[in-house]
């Protein structure tokens, strides 16, 4: 993708506002064009259609959504020495960044993919190959865990996979339907969450 900037950078980031707001069905070219204050013909100087607004953003996301996670070598090295709380935390990763515009693209993104789960195909396909990445990720390195005899063999990897990616669903369903303005771990429901999961990991790490 090319680096946005000037009047495309305001018609994108008017378009994810607006939608993540308003819903993709309910908000016209004119609105767009109103928001960013010009006129309707030029956004088609930058953007063909609102659809190609809408792929832009899945591609953005697709693009930045892994920016944060930690490498599989970075979380071998906590996993064989760290407690249970911050081995979790570690997976729990979020949108925070210095580039404050992208963290907000990044959460109004994922708000607009989880409004279109049912209705968008591609949000769909995307919304799963990312929760399938997310789950292998984890399991591998928790496999590593086991493999050096920090982590119980009996402990169910893909259990436990699905339960963190599918708390952190949650967690971004209740965080990203508010506001732009959420910080990591403000809820009290994610709160809750992961310190359900901590004690469940505590189980089983040996040492």
């Amino acid at each position: 993708m090319d680096n946005i900037s000037g009047t495309k950078e305001l018609i994108f980031d008017s378009f994810v506002e607006l939608i993540s707001a308003l819903g993709y069905e309910n908000v016209s070219m004119r609105d767009i064009a109103e928001k960013v204050g010009i006129k309707v013909a030029s956004l088609y100087n930058h953007f063909e259609s609102k659809q190609s607004m809408l792929d832009y953003a899945y591609n953005y996301y697709s693009l930045h959504y892994f920016d944060n996670r930690k490498t599989i070598e970075e979380m071998k090295k906590i996993v064989e020495t760290a407690g249970a709380e911050e081995i979790v935390y570690a997976f729990a990763r979020n949108f925070m960044t210095e580039d404050q515009k992208k963290y907000v693209r990044m959460i109004l993104i994922t708000k607009i993919i989880y409004m279109r789960l049912f209705q968008d195909a591609a949000a769909n396909k995307m919304y799963y190959e990312h929760n399938i990445n997310d789950i292998e990720y984890v399991e591998n390195i928790l496999q590593y865990g086991i493999d050096i005899g920090r982590l119980d063999p009996g402990f169910d990897l893909a259990t436990f996979a699905d339960i963190l990616i599918g708390s952190m669903t949650i967690m971004g369903i209740n965080a990203f339907a508010g506001t732009a303005a959420y910080q990591a771990r403000q809820l009290d429901q994610e709160k809750g969450l992961l310190a359900m999961l901590t004690r469940l990991f505590s189980t089983a790490l040996l040492k």
